[in-house]
């Protein structure tokens, strides 16, 4: 067994790479890339070749970083999530993956994913944290919410309401356009209506977004010293961050301040999400964590004598 683990998570839009010791928590590199293995398989839930063939590239690269910092193998953890819950030719992948380059892919059901995402956050936040909150992960497929007060997680689910998937039922010449939030509203609507109920109940008075489109909207504010384990974002800019966005066309989103080319393209449906949360819940206080699933896989899977990053 190497001093060192790689854990890969293989998002419906985004693959990340985290590389940590073993013995304890530290990021010793940290890797995104915008591979899109969703991308064409929203209709009809088929990955498409060129998707696969970014995936596996991806996938190698990420394997050599690993093995040049002295990892071993069978300390490479890759985890599936959404679109390899519900795509049909998954397992074809998953087997061309791992002849081509010896990596098990293990795919992980919604729950499974919101349970490591939220013990993520919650080594990221600072100590004695006592606010009743709520956990948003947005995913291109799936967002995840977790509900939670002090060590007591009150409520957990996983919605296919991804940025991708959203971006494939409304869009105006595949891109985001106002005129079709009405449609977008009254669909996510339908979808949260247990969420919200669970959440009206319980009144969560922090809505802490991980990672992902979250850090893009910390960008946004162009703060100094990169993004930390955990802060505050003020609302307002938010919000008027996402009022100039929403009304740009594509080509002026991404070159916004701030903004990733990848994600400028569903980057509206996340806000979109956000804000929906916030308003319908009433919620005043937004949080980052640059924690999620991979951290939470290593505290949950892989923690050996040190329970703090």
């Amino acid at each position: 067994m190497s001093k060192i683990c790689a854990i890969a998570d293989l998002g419906t839009n985004t693959f990340q790479l985290l590389i940590s010791p073993l013995a304890a928590f530290q990021v010793e590199e940290h890797l995104q890339r915008p591979v899109g293995l969703g991308m064409g398989a929203m209709e009809e839930v088929t990955l498409q070749a060129d998707a696969m063939d970014r995936a596996i590239a991806c996938l190698a690269e990420f394997k050599q970083v690993f093995l040049a910092k002295g990892g071993d193998l069978p300390d490479f953890y890759a985890i599936g999530t959404s679109i390899l819950r519900r795509a049909s030719n998954a397992s074809a992948f998953l087997d061309r993956v791992f002849n081509e380059l010896g990596i098990q892919i293990r795919i992980i059901d919604g729950i499974q994913e919101a349970e490591y995402i939220y013990a993520g956050i919650r080594n990221s936040l600072p100590e004695r944290w006592e606010k009743t909150s709520l956990v948003m992960d947005i995913g291109g497929g799936s967002v995840e919410f977790i509900l939670f007060k002090g060590e007591q997680v009150l409520y957990r689910v996983s919605l296919e309401i991804g940025g991708l998937r959203l971006k494939s039922l409304f869009s105006v010449d595949n891109e985001f356009n106002l005129s079709v939030v009405g449609g977008l509203d009254a669909y996510v609507s339908k979808e949260m209506i247990s969420l919200l109920e669970a959440c009206r109940e319980a009144k969560p008075s922090v809505l802490i977004g991980a990672a992902g489109a979250f850090e893009t909207i910390l960008e946004l504010e162009n703060r100094p010293g990169g993004a930390p384990a955990s802060c505050e974002i003020d609302v307002d800019v938010f919000l008027q961050h996402k009022t100039t966005l929403d009304a740009l066309p594509y080509e002026d989103r991404v070159d916004y301040p701030g903004m990733k080319a990848f994600r400028a393209s569903i980057f509206p449906y996340a806000t979109f999400l956000v804000e929906k949360v916030l308003q319908e819940l009433e919620i005043k206080e937004l949080w980052f964590s640059s924690y999620s699933l991979k951290e939470g896989f290593w505290f949950t899977e892989l923690q050996s004598s040190v329970s703090q990053p």
